[in-house]
């Protein structure tokens, strides 16, 4: 099984660059970008973010819905739904203007 996507590796490393260095993000807030995208792209089976379908997000808000949490073993809370989905919304609406990402509608994002 895939662990990962060359393409969206680099991507992502162009991404996590720019939340670092243009948005100043701080080293945790990095971080927790990462982790959402890597949440997602597990989910997702490593599928290039060029085929990216807002259809993915709603099944992966259902998925992440019924996830437990490691520690506790009861549902993730609200606000790590909400972080998490605030992330990929943000990553996903940076990635509708980079260059060979034309196909993603920003409204997408949303």
């Amino acid at each position: 099984m895939t662990k990962h996507n060359a393409q969206n590796e680099r991507i992502k490393r162009k991404y996590l660059a720019y939340l670092k260095e243009a948005k100043r993000y701080s080293e945790p807030s990095v971080d927790a970008a990462a982790k959402a995208l890597s949440r997602f792209e597990a989910y997702n089976r490593y599928k290039d973010f060029k085929a990216y379908h807002f259809e993915q997000a709603v099944a992966f808000k259902r998925h992440l819905a019924e996830q437990k949490a490691k520690r506790s073993g009861e549902k993730l809370s609200k606000a790590t739904l909400h972080a998490t989905l605030t992330q990929l919304q943000k990553f996903f609406f940076w990635l509708a203007g980079q260059p060979g990402y034309k196909n993603l509608n920003y409204s997408d994002a949303d």
